[in-house]
């Protein structure tokens, strides 16, 4: 695991599950998630709570069960006291270790850095980040200098070309 360009955010860990250091995880794709037993990621803090270092910290996936819940446990974590030092954090995984993409896919990590254009074509911003608010993925964007939050969907973001790198802006009506 090499830079932050290599890494694929795929999700988060924020609340134990059990006594014995297991954690649920939100991930991003449960079901098309390339997480199994074994699985190198690498961990960094979500929130200034987490003991984990700044740059990261590599774990191994011990047991991942995927159901109505994603429950994970690491081959570092010992019991719930260890887990609970090093929560809340990001989940990061190499993007080389992926299955590729089709055409027209793309990871959202790949959205990061590409320029905001208007539907008139005009550069307006660019793409600052994402996140997931438990209903959909929310896009982090500057925008004339002003930081703006829009869900990630077709009738805000109706063209994305990863390839040229600007993703088109319809933006929201207000009255």
């Amino acid at each position: 695991m090499q830079n932050d360009k290599n890494l694929i955010e795929f999700g988060f860990g924020l609340k134990p599950h059990g006594i014995k250091g297991g954690v649920t995880l939100k991930l991003y794709n449960e079901n098309g998630s390339s997480l199994k037993n074994g699985s190198k990621i690498l961990l960094k803090p979500y929130s200034s709570q987490s003991s984990l270092k700044s740059e990261g910290q590599k774990f191994t996936i011990d047991q991942i069960h995927f159901g109505n819940k994603v429950i994970c446990y690491l081959k570092e974590i010992k019991d719930r006291n260890d887990l609970e030092s090093i929560l809340p954090f990001t989940v990061f995984y190499p993007r080389e270790e992926l299955p590729e993409l089709d055409a027209g896919e793309f990871y959202l990590e790949d959205l990061v850095g590409l320029k905001v254009l208007d539907i008139d074509g005009n550069h307006i911003g660019k793409v600052l980040g994402h996140y997931d608010n438990g209903a959909q993925t929310v896009l982090r964007l500057s925008l004339n200098n002003q930081k703006v939050e829009l869900p990630f969907v077709e009738v805000f973001f109706p063209h994305i070309h990863i390839d040229k790198g600007f993703i088109t802006l319809n933006p929201p009506e207000f009255e």
